[in-house]
Parts: C-alpha cells; structure tokens; sequence
C-alpha cells in the first residue's frame, strides 16, 4: 500500500451511483470493498475488472437492512486492509407509492419497507462504522440521500419522510464525531439516470421532474460519483455535517 492509497467501503456500489464511485476510487488506485444486495451485479461488477484491479476489491454480498450483515461485511473490509479510510451508502429504496400514491392510499407494510431501507439501513452503517476506533483518523462517512431530503414529494410522502430523517442522522452523528477527526456528510442527488431511475419512469409515465429544473436534465452517475469522492478525500477535511445536492438545481 502506497502512501497516497486510501481503502474505502462502498455499499450499494455494484450499480448506477454506486458502481461510478467504485470504477472512479479503483481508476484512482485506491483499495475498496464493495456491498450490494444484488449478487448478479456484485458478480459482472467483478468480471469486469482488470487483474491489478481485482487485487484491489473486496466483493460481498449485504443488506444493509441486516445490521449483522452490515457490521460483517465493514469489519471484513477493514480487517482485508488493516484500516477503513471512510465509507459511502448508496442503498436505498423508492417504494411503490413512488409517485403514484397519496399518504393515505400507502400501506403500513409498504412504510415499513421503505423506512427499514432508507432509515434503519443508514443509521446501522453510521452505527457500526463510527464505533470509535474503528475508522482512521481523518476518515469520512458519506450518505447518498435524494432532492427529496430537503422537500416534500406529491405522491411520495413516506419515501420523502424517509430521507429526511436519515439527513437528520447524518447532520447529529456529525456533531457526535468531530472531535475524534471523523466528518460525516450526506450527498443529495437530483433526477439521476441510473437504472432504477429508468425503471421508476416505466412504471410512472408522467413523472418528469427536470422539466422546471435551472438545468433541465438528468444528471449522471458520474456526477454523484465525483461529489462522493470529494467528500470521502482529504480535500474536504473541513467539510461536515452538510448535505451537498447534485440536482442541477432542484433545490436552488
């Protein structure tokens, strides 16, 4: 491990936004281990590498809803490398009320479905990550929320709920671990063309939310990615406890 080469743990990082920033550190040098709860990706994420490149990645299947899974799979990661340098949560759920359903039309299991992804699986990766000792000083946590983290949603009340709380989980376990040299940020991407993204346009046909953008388009993975990365590096050493959108302007 060279001086400059930093390990990091990306859950969610075997597709779209996740992947990106898995591609970028690796491209960088850098060693990750990557989390997904989709073994098909996990495994074409893998194939797709180069024979340096593998040497460098740690691949496992979790849910981030399963706290011994998650708490398995960093405790592997950093136990491969002998350090963690920061972590990164891309996992989350959109639900099927997503744009089609009012608050009173959502379903108690259908609540508890996007609330166990979108909030008990923050608060198990800020959990067991900022336990102390267990990441390197200076190390960054970063959370993938949504737009919808600082906004209500029509017709998606419970997943806008739930990403508001987990910047609230963010914004509190910042204050928690400042002192230790621990920053924890959340990034809050816009309309993303992801392959979920494009599949939530199958099922809702209508839904067009770049149309009153400043930037009126979808953005990219790549864009969340570069803003990922900035905020698990040395470069943002002073930046914590924010919510940094990636919405070409959809909160503006």
């Amino acid at each position: 491990m060279t001086s400059n080469q930093r390990v990091y743990s990306i859950i969610g990082g075997a597709s779209g936004m996740g992947l990106a920033t898995a591609q970028t550190l690796l491209k960088s040098g850098h060693q990750i281990a990557v989390g997904d709860i989709n073994q098909k990706s996990l495994d074409a994420f893998v194939q797709s590498l180069s024979a340096d490149e593998k040497d460098r990645v740690l691949a496992a299947v979790v849910n981030v809803t399963d706290k011994d899974a998650v708490k398995d799979f960093l405790g592997k990661s950093r136990q491969k490398y002998g350090k963690l340098d920061g972590v990164a949560n891309f996992a989350g759920v959109p639900g099927h009320e997503l744009g089609t359903e009012g608050v009173w039309e959502t379903t108690p299991e259908e609540y508890n479905h996007i609330m166990d992804c979108n909030v008990r699986g923050p608060y198990n990766v800020l959990n067991e990550s900022l336990k102390p000792g267990f990441l390197e000083k200076g190390a960054s946590v970063v959370h993938v929320g949504s737009m919808f983290s600082l906004q209500g949603f029509k017709n998606g009340a419970v997943f806008a709920a739930s990403k508001h709380a987990a910047l609230g989980m963010v914004k509190s376990a910042a204050k928690e671990v400042g002192q230790r040299d621990i920053r924890v940020n959340c990034v809050l991407p816009g309309v993303i063309d992801t392959p979920m993204h494009r599949a939530n346009l199958e099922r809702v046909k209508d839904f067009t939310p770049t149309a009153t953008t400043p930037i009126p388009r979808d953005g990219t993975a790549q864009e969340v990615a570069n803003a990922v990365i900035f905020l698990l590096s040395p470069e943002s050493s002073f930046v914590t406890g924010t919510a940094l959108s990636v919405d070409g302007g959809a909160n503006a």
